[in-house]
């Protein structure tokens, strides 16, 4: 089997996965032969794996800037290509639900390297190859993603019809349990189905015909609290605004001022309605002793009144006064002519005045009057319903249909109109009713939906798995080329240029070789201790000391900074 390249026969999936050291050294000559890499093997050969790493020897320098620039972007390229493996290989094991040994076989065949001639053409230039290998990851990485984004919504829809299905009676699907289609048995009523935990029961069969009365109580007390609260705040806004129109009443001068305002009769009205209301109900208080005090304030209510609507007709024949000889000849007009008429109907006020403007604007007068007549007899529609306010729930419907380990099923009949406090009251009991719309093909439907989305899921697994098992090996090798790049630019930078002429040709291996090293389990200091001594003459004992814990490092280097280039490949699995 051969996938991009890599060689797997025999296809053991070994399962070492030590790290593997990119090192480059200085070449060295005994003769016309080159012994740099026969000097290393033979050094540290028995305590680690050694291999040459043949790096193409005449890939493009550039210039000295354009070089020292491309090793800074090459070690953002080489983590980033490295986050890009760990993720396709995460996201192939999370969807086979099972450990991959793809990682393992294309680290396990790092040793076989070779330069891709015809895909990385060494007549460009390093930053162009660079750029063309991160191109191709991000490619593939965006790729997978969108793949696995739709294949994950196609399966979190799936788990949710599974999740339903196979839940309780709170969740499940009522199409295959419920048969009845005619859920209005007349124009007031409406079958609802409701759940009920097994331990309930009982009480929701005894209790469930009359357990809207408490509700019925709680809404009256709460509609009385609302209207109390109300009336404390129009009380409160009544001390505060009369006392400063009575007050403008004592002055001639004012009180002329006061008609003459632009919609102070809206105001005036409005006083004396909420004064009104305040009045009527001090009245209906089912105490009916009161206090000298009580008894006086109604007496300034009355005194009120009576000043307020004397205002008031003032105020709306000042209003009218334009209109007298002239009639309004704008829409804007007319409906002003027509607010202050029937503010002055509702507090029965007549005069010839007003009259006269009748008149003018009959055609709007009237199409007002028809709305107030309307709007008057909804509310009384909806007060006699109140007041007839009939059971909530049809007694005796309650039916169970089905149970199972947690809940019962019942379908039960109510007035349609209570339908939302029906649901209130039931959640108060911790009762659920379940939303339920009749569909002939309802369950035909459900299936086919749901085999739609197991075949789409399928093909989308076995696509999605097949992108995997095909970038990954590809990207791995992208990335190994990103690494000779890097190990031949900084080979150039830490050892420099060639000095025999014929060395320009083939930089690697006549001048600088590359080796592939992989310590056996536990021999890592061993190994760079033989690599020291080897090569610890390349770099100054300053740079390559070991710092105390007390000691700052200055040099720029870093801690792992060592006489000769070093570059790990390391397969990382994730976490």
């Amino acid at each position: 089997l051969r996938i991009a390249g890599w060689d797997r026969e025999g296809i053991i999936m070994a399962s070492k996965t030590q790290p593997y050291w990119l090192v480059a050294f200085p070449q060295e000559y005994k003769g016309a032969d080159r012994k740099g890499y026969a000097r290393l093997k033979e050094t540290i050969g028995r305590n680690a794996t050694v291999s040459e790493f043949i790096i193409p020897g005449n890939l493009k320098i550039g210039t000295l800037d354009s070089l020292m620039s491309l090793t800074e972007s090459l070690g953002k390229v080489d983590t980033m290509v490295q986050g890009s493996l760990t993720k396709v290989l995460r996201t192939l094991e999370e969807i086979q639900k099972k450990e991959s040994h793809l990682g393992i076989v294309s680290h396990n065949n790092v040793s076989k390297f070779t330069w891709q001639y015809n895909k990385f053409m060494v007549s460009s230039s390093l930053q162009k190859i660079t750029d063309g290998i991160e191109s191709s990851v991000r490619g593939h990485e965006t790729d997978i993603k969108k793949m696995l984004n739709t294949f994950n919504e196609v399966s979190q829809t799936l788990d949710s019809i599974n999740r339903t299905e196979n839940g309780t009676l709170l969740v499940k699907p009522l199409t295959p349990i419920i048969k009845n289609k005619n859920l209005f048995p007349s124009r007031s009523l409406e079958h609802v189905f409701v759940v009920v935990p097994k331990k309930k029961k009982q009480e929701f069969l005894t209790s469930y015909e009359t357990m809207d009365q408490a509700y019925k109580l709680r809404r009256l007390k709460k509609e009385k609290e609302e209207k109390e609260l109300k009336l404390d705040s129009q009380r409160a806004e009544l001390a505060k605004d009369i006392p400063d129109i009575l007050s403008k009443l004592k002055d001639e001068k004012k009180r002329s001022d006061l008609i003459r305002g632009g919609a102070v009769y809206k105001h005036i009205a409005d006083l004396i309605r909420k004064t009104k209301a305040i009045m009527v109900a001090d009245a209906s208080k089912e105490d009916k002793k009161v206090d000298a005090k009580e008894d006086m304030h109604k007496k300034d209510y009355k005194v009120t009144v009576t000043k307020l609507s004397d205002l008031l007709k003032d105020s709306i024949e000042e209003k009218l006064k334009p209109y007298q000889l002239q009639a309004p000849n704008t829409t804007g007009a007319k409906k002003a002519v027509v607010d202050v008429i029937l503010t002055a109907e509702e507090f029965d006020m007549k005069s010839s005045r007003i009259d006269s403007c009748i008149k003018m604007v009959s055609k709007e007068y009237k199409e007002a009057k028809e709305k107030i007549e309307k709007h008057e007899k909804d509310l009384k529609r909806r007060e006699a319903k109140k007041l007839a306010d009939p059971p909530y729930i049809v007694p005796g419907s309650a039916a169970e249909i089905k149970d199972d380990d947690e809940y019962v099923l019942y379908q039960m009949t109510i007035m349609k109109r209570f339908k939302d406090d029906v649901i209130r009251i039931c959640r108060e009991k911790r009762y659920t009713i379940r939303a339920y719309v009749y569909d002939p093909d309802g369950e035909i439907n459900h299936t086919k939906k749901k085999n739609t989305l197991e075949s789409k899921q399928k093909k989308l697994k076995s696509r999605l798995i097949k992108k995997c098992t095909v970038a990954y090996p590809d990207m791995y090798q992208q990335w190994l080329h990103i690494k000779a790049i890097r190990c031949f630019a900084e080979s150039i930078l830490r050892f420099g240029l060639p000095e025999r002429s014929e060395d320009f040709k083939e930089i690697f291996p006549r001048h600088v070789q590359a080796a592939l090293i992989q310590p056996a389990n536990g021999s890592e200091s061993r190994v760079r201790d033989l690599m020291q001594k080897l090569y610890g003459k390349l770099a100054s004992a300053e740079v390559t000391a070991e710092l105390n814990a007390n000691e700052t490092d200055y040099s720029g280097f870093g801690a792992n900074f060592y006489p000769y280039v070093y570059l790990t490949i390391e397969l990382d699995r994730g976490s």
